[in-house]
């Protein structure tokens, strides 16, 4: 189920406060091992960088802020948007 609109209005990019912008279907690589996803519009690599298991491409949908370009994943629709220092996918 994609964020509603009503949620996008309030959402905002925890570093910067900027609006979010929601993207439905993006490419991404997990770690099932670790249970990390990295964007892979952001990431390159094929392993992962934590505990150098082979990472598998998935889709899924991620929340962009508008001004600084930060990713935050939406994990079973729910948005993980985490500041920086609490991240592990920020390889």
């Amino acid at each position: 189920m994609p964020v509603s609109s009503e949620l996008l209005e309030i959402l905002a990019c925890p570093m910067c406060k900027k609006d979010v912008e929601y993207r439905k279907a993006e490419e991404f690589l997990v770690c099932r091992q670790c249970d990390i996803r990295y964007y892979k519009e952001r990431f390159e690599g094929e392993v992962c960088p934590k505990c150098h298991s082979a990472l598998e491409p998935i889709r899924g949908e991620v929340l962009v802020c508008t001004a600084c370009k930060r990713w935050y994943p939406v994990i079973d629709d729910i948005p993980h948007m985490l500041p920086d220092e609490l991240r592990e996918d920020l390889a």
